[in-house]
């Protein structure tokens, strides 16, 4: 397995805006997220169920259920990173032979918590030294620019 889940859960995870304070909740959806996934992996391996239009209704029952958790019980899932988690899992394992599965589950999981808190909190504390060695304009210098542009502009014209 390569680091491919590590960047597909801090993709996410910079596309949700950063959101420190839902850490623990996008955690553990990825967790589900894995969970599910492996579940429609051994669905489809149901003779019965491995066809387009059934695999087409199971994906979409289990869709159903996800949404229906989250908005009862387990309103502290977020879909979209616990969807993430279940399509990266089902995309790693219909590529590779998995041999200890205990072993693939800790290894997936740990790319994800590793790509967020890794690459992403690097990412992110490697942004705040760089604003800090080259700082945005102000307001009032970007207002100066802009009525210099205009200026500039009307004096072509």
């Amino acid at each position: 397995m390569d680091g491919s889940a590590a960047f597909i859960a801090v993709s996410y995870f910079f596309g949700a805006g950063f959101p420190k304070d839902k850490i623990w909740n996008i955690l553990c959806s990825f967790a589900l997220g894995i969970v599910w996934g492996l579940i429609a992996f051994r669905l489809l391996h149901v003779p019965s169920i491995s066809g387009v239009i059934a695999s087409s209704v199971m994906f979409g029952i289990m869709t159903f259920i996800v949404l229906f958790l989250q908005g009862t019980i387990m309103k502290f899932t977020l879909v979209p990173a616990w969807l993430i988690a279940w399509g990266t899992t089902m995309l790693i394992l219909s590529n590779i032979t998995i041999h200890n599965w205990g072993l693939f589950v800790f290894q997936l999981y740990a790319c994800m918590v590793l790509g967020i808190f890794v690459i992403g909190y690097f990412s992110d504390y490697f942004n705040q030294i760089m604003f800090r060695l080259f700082p945005e304009k102000n307001d009032h210098e970007q207002e100066t620019d802009t009525e210099e542009t205009d200026n500039m502009a009307d004096h072509k014209a």
